[in-house]
């Protein structure tokens, strides 16, 4: 689990640092998780990287509509759609990811009360 928590804190500190150079609204962060991942894992099949944006932006939607204040947690979204990766691309099944998701909540602080950028 330790590799899931390290994965997931340096693609989070990743996306940050996009977010500031392209000026990406820090609730739209989840959208590039799909890209990182991409890089990250020398992904070049642009139809399996547009099926993880696809389904990362109809989870995060999902969340958005149950809990309008969801969108201020970017962290968690970001996070959530970077490991949802794993998944689309059939390196994890949902039941991986549910445990990985809870360990590495617990693990980083996802949940903010300061809504901005770092």
């Amino acid at each position: 689990m330790k590799k899931w928590l390290k994965e997931a804190e340096i693609s989070l500190a990743e996306a940050i640092e996009a977010a500031r150079i392209g000026e990406i609204p820090a609730q739209n962060l989840y959208m590039i998780a799909p890209l990182i991942y991409s890089k990250r894992n020398n992904i070049k099949n642009d139809a399996l990287v547009q099926e993880m944006l696809d389904q990362n932006d109809e989870q995060v939607q999902r969340d958005w509509a149950c809990d309008e204040r969801s969108k201020d947690q970017y962290k968690f979204h970001y996070v959530a759609s970077y490991l949802f990766c794993f998944v689309v691309a059939g390196k994890i099944g949902e039941a991986k990811y549910d445990e990985i998701m809870e360990y590495v909540t617990s693990k980083m602080d996802l949940f903010t009360d300061d809504y901005g950028l770092e």
